[in-house]
């Protein structure tokens, strides 16, 4: 029996130990790590210019204590694929693996990367806003427009406005459910909440989709227009789009429960501030 439960312990062991090396393969390859100090230090940072932020020195060093716990990089990582692993079909996360550990992958996973980062300066930001308006207003035969219209059909593949609007929507709800569940909302029923929400629909995505094409635009522009075909091949393609939406279902499970952290937060930081 003894003997028994030793090598059932072991298989367990041995079972944590393959799904962890599995879990740090994908994470290795789609660059997890790296991402998730990027989304972490841009969560804190529009966090911390919300106006509503406590301003005298007390209650602002509080504020960025609380909200730097819950923007922690790692936790948000670790949360993320466990998450996204329990979504993936085999099938899938081989394709993606695939992918990834290509030429074509690691060069389009860095790009991006590299540009997410670059985008956290106010500067670039700006200037990649301003190359989109000059891209949407270029004729359609020069290399600035068609450069935008592969952006957007690699956008438009995987639906990701929808996904990303769906995605701040249940952020956004999770952040005022955070601030009712803290005593700041009272009174206010879900369907108060639901209605306070939907009416920022029209907002967020003309947000997502300014920030999505820019976003793109500049990650994509080393890339040959032969390159941005392969790519958007892989991305419609089931096993591409099936991996798209189990990151997503991924995201929106880490997000949510920060932005409802980050709303409890907010209601305490406010209830401190009235006393």
């Amino acid at each position: 029996m003894l003997r028994a439960m030793r090598i059932a312990v072991l298989g367990l062991v041995l079972g944590v130990v393959a799904i962890t090396a599995r879990a740090s393969e994908l994470s290795d390859s789609y660059l997890l790590p790296e991402l998730f100090d990027i989304m972490a230090e841009e969560g804190r940072s529009a966090t911390l210019s919300d106006p509503t932020v406590p301003q005298d020195a007390a209650g602002r060093a509080s504020w960025e204590r609380a909200i730097g716990v819950i923007y922690n990089a790692d936790r948000m990582h670790d949360d993320f694929v466990v998450a996204l692993e329990a979504r993936l079909d085999e099938d899938t996360r081989r394709e993606a693996l695939a992918f990834a550990q290509s030429a074509l992958g690691r060069r389009v996973l860095q790009l991006e990367v590299s540009a997410r980062r670059a985008l956290l300066s106010e500067e670039i930001d700006d200037a990649a806003r301003i190359a989109l308006e000059e891209a949407r207003d270029a004729p359609r035969s020069t290399p600035q427009a068609r450069a935008l219209a592969l952006v957007q059909e690699r956008i438009a593949v995987n639906d990701l406005i929808e996904l990303n609007v769906s995605l701040g929507l249940n952020t956004s709800l999770a952040y005022y459910n955070g601030m009712a569940e803290a005593g700041w909302m009272a009174g206010m029923a879900g369907a108060d909440l639901l209605s306070l929400v939907w009416a920022q629909e029209g907002a967020i995505r003309s947000d997502v989709t300014d920030w999505a094409e820019s976003y793109f635009l500049l990650a994509y522009q080393p890339l040959s227009e032969s390159e941005m075909n392969d790519y958007i091949a892989h991305a419609a393609s089931p096993a591409g789009d099936a991996f798209n939406r189990a990151m997503f279902h991924a995201f929106d499970e880490v997000f949510v429960e920060i932005s409802r952290r980050v709303g409890v937060a907010m209601a305490q930081q406010m209830q401190q501030d009235t006393l």
